[in-house]
């Protein structure tokens, strides 16, 4: 029933809870509202619902993505700017921190599937930085069931710091000709490694 279901349904689905439950919290951090005008536990409640749409929607994506020829997928793999392509792959994981729900995943997904074809390079990169965004929102909603305990509030925040950490690594390594695997990352879809280091 649900590979029925046009994956942008669940993101757009995802896309209004998850700003339902996020306007108060901005609206009341730019001084718009005095205080937050939403409470804990529906916020919470709307994140979740939110989050199993978009997680929903994301693995819709990635797994309708046709797998690329092996024999063209090296075609113009030593590209001058594969490198500044992969970092900006990686890059995209950072636009979570602007509170803009999916923006990181979305930007994350767009990027891959238009340089994909250029070469197994940036191939390589954006399947572990979509696994990455995938991963991340998947921990989030485990955090979020937690967070009706407060301990998955500290989680959270735990986990973007770490989320953070890790992005700003990937970014260099990517600049330097390198893969960096992400940690506690899940193979969502395959994660091919190149067998030769990257120049």
């Amino acid at each position: 029933m649900v590979n029925r279901l046009s994956s942008s349904f669940f993101i757009a689905i995802a896309l209004m809870m998850m700003s339902i439950a996020m306007l108060p919290i901005i609206r009341s951090a730019f001084g718009i509202d005095d205080a937050i005008q939403i409470q804990f536990f529906t916020a919470i409640m709307l994140l979740i619902g939110g989050l199993m749409c978009g997680l929903t929607g994301m693995l819709l994506l990635v797994k309708r993505q046709p797998q690329l020829p092996e024999a063209s997928s090296e075609a113009n793999s030593k590209h001058a700017d594969t490198n500044s392509q992969a970092a900006m792959i990686h890059a995209s994981g950072l636009l979570i921190f602007t509170g803009i729900p999916l923006a990181n995943f979305l930007a994350c997904y767009f990027i891959w599937v238009n340089t994909r074809s250029e070469s197994r390079v940036l191939d390589t990169h954006g399947r572990e930085a979509i696994c990455q965004q995938i991963t991340l929102y998947l921990y989030l909603l485990v955090s979020m069931f937690m967070a009706l305990l407060i301990v998955g509030v500290f989680a959270a925040l735990l986990l973007l710091l770490l989320h953070l950490v890790f992005t700003i690594i990937a970014i260099i390594k990517a600049k330097g000709g390198a893969v960096f695997r992400y940690p506690a990352n899940i193979s969502i879809i395959d994660r091919h490694i190149l067998p030769t280091p990257l120049s």
